[in-house]
């Protein structure tokens, strides 16, 4: 296996690590914001009552919501086309090395979009929204098709 490929596998690896902390992370942020919401199960008594939730607690969790279920939408179907495409470019060899560098470029902006989208989520910046999520979809066809190109050398 070239280094270029090796080094390309090992950014697949730590890009998947890397996505699945942040995953993690806005779980946690919607669990916590059921909590402030009163919306967690009956038995959660540590939770907010939910007569006493404020309007910003109930939009904060329906952000929190809809930022995990946009992670949900994006994250699982690129990471599967990230190993498939790196598995394709692997079994190759050497002559795509370019396909692997490529890999690496799509992914990472992929993972840094998945991060901006959130973030801008939070804020409430729709149009800053819109265009990392773009972004990042626009590379999640990227990889699925640098790896398909790659499988045919």
């Amino acid at each position: 296996m070239s280094s270029m490929i090796t080094q390309a596998v090992q950014a697949t690896a730590v890009l998947s690590a890397v996505l699945w902390f942040k995953v993690f992370a806005t779980n946690i942020g919607l669990g916590g914001a059921k909590n402030n919401a009163g919306t967690r199960p009956a038995e959660d008594t540590y939770q907010k009552d939910a007569a006493e939730a404020t309007e910003e607690d109930k939009t904060n969790l329906d952000r929190a919501q809809r930022i995990v279920n946009n992670d949900l939408e994006n994250i699982p179907y690129t990471m599967v086309l990230a190993w498939g495409s790196i598995y394709c470019i692997g079994t190759v060899g050497a002559s795509a090395d370019s396909n692997a560098l490529a890999h690496i470029v799509f992914y990472t902006i992929f993972v840094v979009c998945r991060f901006a989208h959130s973030i801008v989520y939070i804020k409430g910046l729709s149009t800053a929204r819109s265009i990392v999520w773009l972004f990042g979809v626009i590379c999640s066809f990227g990889i699925a098709i640098n790896g398909a190109i790659a499988s045919f050398k």
